[in-house]
């Protein structure tokens, strides 16, 4: 498998917001996600991760409450190549790590926004963790990747095996890329899936 298809969020220092969307109707909403600095693909060493830049635009667009996934006591290397090893050993074993989040309760959200980079053509398995231990039955669920060329790499349908009690809406695939150094056009892509999900009758 092409290792760009495993990739780990991109930074940058600085980017543009536009004016919160305008949803159709009051919703409690979060934007969950996990994602990486150090070393990554096409960008060196990055301080801030790319699926954290898209997590922070949908939030402030969509005025949704920002939660993070961690790793608990993250030993992941820090160079690009081992990392993606780690990764595939991960994906492999189908590992379960134990996590960490930064809002304590999510059961009174009811919809949440879930990113992460594509590892593998998949959800970083820490992710699997996070379905398998919150109860998000009864909850729209609306997934987004950050990638390298793989897009959506399938998060919608294996966001909704993992929770079938859930109503999973249409995702959104970000490059790197464009995450690092195109800020303009990564928030007018926002911009255009979150007219359609409101279309749709999706409340955030």
């Amino acid at each position: 498998m092409d290792r760009r298809t495993f990739l780990f969020s991109f930074g940058m220092l600085s980017f543009g917001i536009s004016m919160p969307f305008k949803t159709i109707a009051s919703s409690k909403t979060l934007v969950v996600y996990f994602s990486k600095t150090g070393e990554q693909y096409g960008v060196g060493v990055i301080s801030k991760g790319n699926t954290a830049i898209v997590a922070e635009i949908i939030a402030q667009k969509t005025g949704a409450d920002l939660c993070e996934i961690t790793v608990e006591n993250d030993t992941y290397p820090t160079q690009y190549k081992p990392l993606c090893d780690v990764a595939k050993i991960e994906l492999n074993n189908k590992a379960r790590p134990a996590y960490n989040k930064t809002v304590a309760d999510i059961s009174g959200y009811d919809v949440i926004f879930i990113g992460a980079p594509v590892w593998w053509g998949d959800w970083p398995m820490v992710m699997y963790t996070f379905f398998e231990h919150e109860n998000l039955a009864g909850k729209t669920l609306i997934p987004f990747s950050t990638h390298a060329g793989s897009g959506l790499s399938g998060f919608d349908k294996k966001l909704a095996t993992a929770n079938p009690k859930s109503k999973v809406a249409a995702g959104l695939a970000i490059t790197g890329t464009d995450a690092q150094n195109n800020s303009s056009r990564v928030s007018g892509a926002v911009d255009v899936w979150l007219k359609k999900l409101a279309e749709q009758g999706i409340a955030f």
